[in-house]
């Protein structure tokens, strides 16, 4: 009875847990940014009324989003304004529309000297004009922090499509959103191949939780291990990929193993207990989970082949859905407190325990490609949505706003943007 009463719970909260305006929490942050400026841009005397918005707010939104910077919006340059502010860059450019075709110029500048310090030039369709903007964005962070940035990458999640649970795909900020999945069932839990061009995600189409792949250049879903009836919350292990999934069975739910290539599978985790929500680490080397061995959802933390099971997480009664983050050493997960469900973080080894959110409930979390930001959703609003915020809770922006939207998950870094 415990058993059907934790998996219940457990898909409940998958299926259930709680283009689009952007609204922003306003908070205290712990972690250093960057101020930068950015200055409205130059728009030729073409219509642009087609643009989901005008550029220098894509691109305020993705500095702020980044967890890097703090964006100073200006429509003209004030020396005064961006010096109070101890911007010493800014960003403007121009937009221009010549035979179909779409020239946006972007450029870094010194705040002082008014000197330019980087300048990119994109062509693209008008459709494509806020793909450039992402690149510009990400070439920025990389120009002014060294590292790659994540505007370009995309998020996958879960909405209400029809009074149906769809998994949908989207730029990370929530806009160009594609629904992938339209099977009248329940379709949920999805997560990235290591390239991108894959989903895989769990359906109730034939009655029972089932594991399928999707291509994304493609509209057929195959499903993955036939051999097994009942499996659910794919994993992707970032060095093979290889799938963690837990299954269900006669004697509990049990973690497994599997190749969708070639449609092997084995089982890791060998128990009388419930293990759900396997997580890889971010070397493919050991991975998460959350079990009730305790008497209570806790997290736990094995070897890829299921050896050396340690507890990870001791504070609090209920520990779910726990990520790594991708330098291998915080992870992030749902705990319960007060009733309500909140975002936690803390290191792999369970002290520095951080609580990052206080309204409503907060659940799936999922890291940025660079560990700057977490999405997760939240019914804070009144109905669950997709939220991003940095590392330490600060900056909290919703992407989504209307219908019902849960479990988001990142993509990976697509590398080489110019």
């Amino acid at each position: 009875m415990k058993f059907l009463i934790f998996v219940s719970l457990f898909l409940y909260a998958c299926l259930y847990a709680q283009q689009d305006t952007i609204t922003m929490d306003i908070a205290v942050s712990t972690d250093k940014t960057l101020p930068i400026g950015v200055i409205n841009f130059e728009l030729d005397q073409n219509d642009w009324g087609k643009l989901e918005e005008l550029p220098q707010k894509t691109l305020a939104r993705d500095f702020n989003l980044s967890g890097r910077f703090s964006a100073i919006e200006l429509e003209h340059y004030n020396l005064l304004t961006l010096s109070r502010a101890m911007a010493k860059h800014y960003v403007t450019g121009a937009l221009s529309m010549s035979d179909g075709q779409a020239k946006l110029e972007c450029n870094l500048y010194a705040t002082t000297s008014k000197e330019m310090v980087k300048g990119f030039v994109y062509i693209s369709s008008l459709e494509q004009v806020r793909i450039s903007l992402h690149k510009c964005a990400d070439n920025v962070v990389y120009q002014l922090w060294g590292v790659q940035g994540f505007a370009s990458t995309q998020m996958a999640w879960v909405r209400k499509i029809d009074g149906k649970k769809q998994v949908v795909v989207a730029d990370y900020d929530g806009f160009r959103r594609k629904q992938i999945t339209t099977h009248s069932s329940v379709n949920f839990l999805p997560a990235w191949s290591i390239n991108n061009t894959k989903i895989y995600f769990t359906s109730l189409r034939n009655g029972k939780p089932q594991i399928f792949e999707r291509n994304l250049a493609g509209s057929i879903d195959k499903l993955l291990f036939p051999q097994i009836d009942q499996a659910f919350g794919p994993s992707v292990n970032p060095r093979d990929g290889t799938l963690l999934f837990s299954t269900i069975g006669q004697s509990g739910a049990d973690i497994w193993q599997g190749n969708p290539e070639t449609g092997s599978a084995a089982r890791l985790i060998y128990t009388t207990n419930i293990e759900v929500s396997p997580s890889w680490s971010p070397y493919g080397t050991a991975f998460l989970f959350s079990s009730d061995k305790g008497g209570q959802p806790q997290i736990y933390m094995a070897l890829r082949d299921g050896s050396d099971v340690q507890r990870v997480s001791f504070f609090g009664k209920y520990n779910e859905s726990a990520v790594w983050s991708p330098d291998g050493e915080r992870i992030a997960y749902c705990s319960m407190d007060s009733g309500k469900l909140n975002i936690y973080t803390s290191g792999i080894d369970g002290d520095d325990v951080q609580k990052l959110t206080f309204e409503g409930n907060n659940e799936r979390p999922t890291w940025s490609p660079d560990g700057m930001s977490i999405a997760f959703s939240s019914d804070r609003s009144g109905s669950s949505q997709i939220y991003i915020m940095r590392r330490d809770g600060s900056g909290a922006t919703r992407i989504t706003n209307s219908g019902e939207n849960s479990s988001p998950v990142w993509s990976n870094l697509t590398r080489g943007v110019q």
